[in-house]
């Protein structure tokens, strides 16, 4: 899964970083600043918000493997939908043991309803 945590010696700033993921929101990029840079921002938080997509590219030769490309959006990132839903109906919450964590669905959230009789 990619949506993956980690903590005590696991946990790294290049790893929480890595974590990120950059998305492209279209036209809404351009008027919030570029938004979409969150692995470059989340490794290099002093880069100001207008060098962001020069430092995505110069870096991604670097980072190899480990960038992840965002899927292309049209004007509208109605792309983003299909990933929000998902978000909504399997991240919810983490796990309060392991060093390497993720975020798990909670079965009975949209399960069936136990009814217990008292």
């Amino acid at each position: 899964k990619l949506s993956c945590l980690s903590r005590k010696q696991e946990w790294s700033y290049l790893r929480g970083g890595l974590t990120t993921l950059d998305r492209d929101y279209g036209l809404i990029n351009n008027i919030h600043h570029d938004i979409g840079t969150h692995v470059i921002h989340h490794l290099f938080p002093q880069i100001p918000h207008y060098h962001l997509v020069e430092a995505t590219e110069a870096a991604k030769p670097v980072l190899g493997k480990y960038y992840r490309e965002p899927d292309k959006s049209g004007p509208l990132p109605l792309h983003l939908l299909g990933i929000l839903a998902k978000s909504i109906k399997e991240d919810h919450f983490v796990s309060d043991e392991g060093d390497v964590v993720y975020y798990e669905a909670d079965p009975n959230l949209y399960g069936q309803i136990k009814v217990t009789s008292e």
